[in-house]
């Protein structure tokens, strides 16, 4: 049995990403095929209440462990200055005061700093392995300083479009594509972010799709006639304009304009662009909702719609699926489940016209969305932990899995 290191970034205690709740199944799946699987996080962590059972092994100390750690460090930094301690006594005290004082305070930093605090808890926290995974573009540069083992990169976006979104939008996309020319065996999620990667790299690249907890997220697709009142159900988008969310709501103008004999009740989990109370389409919020949360959302919507400029493998519409709900999404990094008029209704990304075309034939049209709703359902099945961790395993294994995926075309999106 091997031993994996993932590098992850920030664990909180309640709330969590997509993403980072993949990377988890993937750690507890490993650990549980025998494996002896670490997580180890890039900033001061929580132990996640939000995944348990927990097989994995966590790394990390918490915000207030280091600011603990900061006053006993200056304390002894002080006895050196008034005792009789050699110079280097004293040079090693105040490293440890200074480490600690920019952990505990990593936020407050600009961008080089708080890289400098990553690569200090990786190498701080990291245990000897046999494969290290990076997990996103700031554990990049850590993975491969103090990684041990086979070094990869399981990459789940295309990071440098997330520039915007972060405190310093210059040095992220910098940092961000750098993150993809390190020599990581990288591997992605989708078919749309394997050719890029391909592409920008240069590199062979893998691919692991990722699954749904079929525990969780299930129920039937029964053929039924729609009443007066319709409910759509979407994700916030985190406040992201490539979510989507500004062109969802214009849609949902128009489709709204469009069937007034119908009430398009507009339901919104997670954090978004507009307010409920905005003047372009209102819409009820549902706020942070955990799994089983989602699931019963899920269960009283009628239709899931998602309008990002580009996603790669997103949980959201994959999981309104495996609970018998018609789903309207984009093409981009949805191709290994979402296939044009067959098990989703796809519309154009950025075209508010042509996302509420994609409403509009759903909610009148029965057979149709009957039919989607069933073909997904089926689709959303095949998507398991068992074979994606399964997958996974292969892939940072043994080297004659991971040749032949990376080597393998991507198939063009349907």
């Amino acid at each position: 049995m091997a031993r994996i290191n993932f590098v992850v970034p920030r664990l909180h205690k309640h709330q969590f990403s997509g993403g980072l709740l993949c990377v988890m199944h993937y750690a507890h799946g490993l650990a549980r095929r025998g494996h002896t699987v670490s997580l180890i996080p890039i900033a001061p962590s929580e132990t996640p209440a939000w995944f348990t059972p927990l097989d994995a092994r966590v790394c990390t100390r918490s915000k207030h462990d280091y600011r603990r750690a900061m006053r006993r460090a200056l304390g002894t930094w002080l006895q050196t200055l008034f005792a009789p301690a050699g110079k280097r006594e004293r040079n090693h005290a105040r490293a440890r005061l200074f480490a600690n004082l920019a952990v505990a305070h990593t936020s407050k930093w600009p961008s080089e700093i708080k890289l400098g605090t990553r690569l200090y808890l990786a190498r701080e926290h990291m245990p000897e392995a046999d494969v290290t995974v990076a997990t996103g573009f700031e554990t990049a540069l850590p993975t491969a300083l103090y990684g041990t083992g086979r070094l990869y990169y399981f990459a789940q976006h295309f990071e440098p479009y997330f520039k915007d979104e972060m405190a310093d939008p210059e040095a992220a996309r910098r940092e961000a594509e750098l993150s993809y020319r390190l020599g990581l065996r990288l591997i992605a999620n989708s078919p749309w972010l394997q050719q890029l990667l391909r592409e920008f790299s240069g590199c062979d690249v893998a691919r692991c799709p990722n699954a749904i907890d079929h525990e969780i997220f299930r129920g039937e697709a029964e053929p039924r006639s729609l009443g007066s009142e319709v409910r759509i159900i979407s994700y916030g988008g985190r406040n992201a304009r490539w979510k989507g969310f500004a062109e969802m709501a214009e849609a949902m103008r128009i489709a709204r304009s469009r069937l007034p004999d119908k009430n398009l009740r507009w339901l919104v989990y997670g954090d978004s662009l507009l307010p409920p109370d905005n003047p372009v389409a209102p819409y009820e919020a549902l706020g942070f909702l955990q799994p089983p949360q989602l699931a019963r959302a899920y269960a009283e919507a009628d239709i899931l719609l998602s309008a990002s400029w580009y996603e790669s493998f997103p949980l959201f519409p994959l999981e309104a699926m495996a609970c018998g709900k018609p789903v309207i999404t984009t093409a981009t990094g949805t191709e290994d489940y979402a296939h044009a008029g067959l098990t989703a209704e796809i519309v154009p990304a950025r075209d508010p016209a042509g996302i509420a075309e994609g409403i509009v034939r759903l909610i009148r049209d029965d057979a149709y969305r009957n039919a989607i709703a069933a073909r997904g359902r089926q689709m959303a099945l095949s998507f398991t932990w068992e074979r994606s961790v399964q997958t996974m395993e292969a892939l940072l294994l043994d080297d004659a899995a991971w040749t032949q995926s990376a080597r393998t075309h991507a198939p063009a999106p349907r």
